[in-house]
């Protein structure tokens, strides 16, 4: 099946702007004492932002197989391998606690998960092929541990003065952690069921529609932030890195689910400026 709904362009433009927020956040996690490390987060920082000057350079309406998008692909895939054996690597030291790094190793699960994707798709990108799309299940699997990721962490992140914001993030917790289970079982049918039968396209309705809520949720906190209004130990970067990712998910979602087609033509795949 063909999924036309992102651009090569885009695709590469929104896994590097990722990348690169990821690498920030490591680098600003880790103790100053972890001089080495912090050192190599910044290096990827630089590196992804080279690329995305370089893919700017690039026409935009450019197709996986022009040379000018195989060529940048090839230049794509050893940066983003390095910063997954980074990681990964950093995942391993906090899970033995040998290193200063105030992120967990269920945190990394996350952002591993979603280079790898990445990883996966300049496979093909590399060859000139078009990319073939994940299946509904395996997408679920990606983006519904990204959405509990992101709704666990905006409530840890919170002061504990903010009470009411606390009950709302933790009613899309026990919803996110419900679809995964629902997943989990739906993916389990699949032994003697077609894909995408009528009940996994309901469900993918259901969570495209609950992503999309959430990222109202989300929105109208991070405009309290903006304005001092809510009390937090975060940055914006951490706080809007939540949505080019549910666009993502979200045009991802509408190939399965075409009602929510008119939600994925409007948002933005591009991280905002943080200004």
């Amino acid at each position: 099946m063909n999924d036309n709904l992102i651009p090569v362009w885009d695709e590469h433009l929104f896994w590097l702007e990722v990348l690169q927020d990821h690498a920030y956040f490591v680098r600003d996690h880790l103790s100053v004492s972890e001089a080495e490390y912090v050192r190599t987060s910044q290096q990827y920082i630089y590196l992804f932002g080279e690329l995305i000057t370089l893919l700017n350079s690039i026409p935009r309406k450019g197709l996986y197989y022009d040379e000018v998008m195989i060529s940048f692909a090839k230049r794509a895939w050893p940066v983003v391998k390095g910063y997954f054996e980074f990681e990964g690597n950093l995942q391993s030291l906090r899970i033995d606690n040998k290193v200063n790094l105030n992120l967990s190793p269920t945190y990394l699960n996350g952002t591993l998960a979603e280079n790898q994707e990445y990883l996966r798709i300049l496979t093909f990108l590399v060859q000139g092929k078009e990319p073939v799309p994940l299946p509904l299940a395996d997408l679920m699997d990606l983006w519904l541990e990204d959405q509990l990721g992101h709704v666990l962490l905006f409530e840890d992140l919170l002061d504990p003065i903010e009470l009411i914001a606390t009950k709302q993030a933790e009613a899309y917790i026990n919803r996110y952690q419900a679809f995964i289970i629902q997943n989990r079982h739906l993916k389990g049918y699949l032994r003697f069921k077609e894909p995408n039968f009528a009940r996994q396209r309901e469900f993918a309705n259901d969570v495209g529609q609950t992503t999309i809520e959430m990222s109202k949720f989300i929105y109208s906190m991070v405009i309290k932030y903006k304005e001092n209004k809510l009390l937090n130990k975060t940055t914006l970067r951490f706080l809007e890195h939540h949505f080019p990712e549910t666009c993502y998910f979200i045009k991802k979602l509408s190939y399965y689910s075409p009602g929510l087609s008119d939600e994925a033509s409007k948002c933005s795949l591009k991280r905002p400026s943080y200004s």
